[in-house]
């Protein structure tokens, strides 16, 4: 099972500056959405540990120049 986790941003909007950013800090794989009321981006096609993942995505965005608030993770229930 791949990791899944948000990179919650502290952009309240999606915008052309931030697509751009976003995708020249190498985000490519990734997906921009809108997380409430805050631009995050979904990392989900990353093989690896969690941890490791979510470490190597901070240090990514930190040298884009984004501005990570938090990092969100979604609890999924499998029957």
């Amino acid at each position: 099972m791949t990791p899944e986790f948000y990179l919650i941003l502290r952009s309240d909007d999606i915008g052309d500056d931030l697509e751009d950013a976003v995708f020249e800090a190498g985000f490519d794989d990734a997906m921009l959405t809108m997380r409430a009321g805050h631009a995050a981006i979904w990392v989900c096609h990353r093989p690896g540990e969690l941890s490791a993942l979510v470490r190597e995505a901070l240090a990514q965005a930190k040298r884009g120049g984004l501005e990570v608030l938090h990092v969100e993770i979604e609890n999924e229930v499998f029957a």
